[in-house]
């Protein structure tokens, strides 16, 4: 899927990790990804695919494949 491996990435384009990046990495602890991280990936969404992310919708964000599932919502809801 497209928006997958855009998703990716964003993610490995915006994060200092040697980690391979895929669907069922966890954030916090595969990708050692910490808040200022989570901060400069939404930023990093928002410019990159046009849109609008409220912080709350990604408090409870574990993996990249949940980021990719509310990221497909909000672009659903726009």
């Amino acid at each position: 899927m497209e928006l997958e491996k855009k998703i990716i990435r964003i993610i490995e384009e915006n994060i200092e990790s040697d980690t391979e990046v895929n669907l069922d990495s966890k954030l916090f602890d595969d990708l050692e990804v910490d808040s200022l991280g989570v901060t400069i990936l939404l930023n990093a969404f928002e410019d990159e695919m046009d849109l609008e992310i409220n912080d709350k919708d990604f408090r409870d964000i574990v993996t990249v494949r949940d980021i990719i599932e509310k990221i497909s919502d909000i672009r659903k809801g726009s």
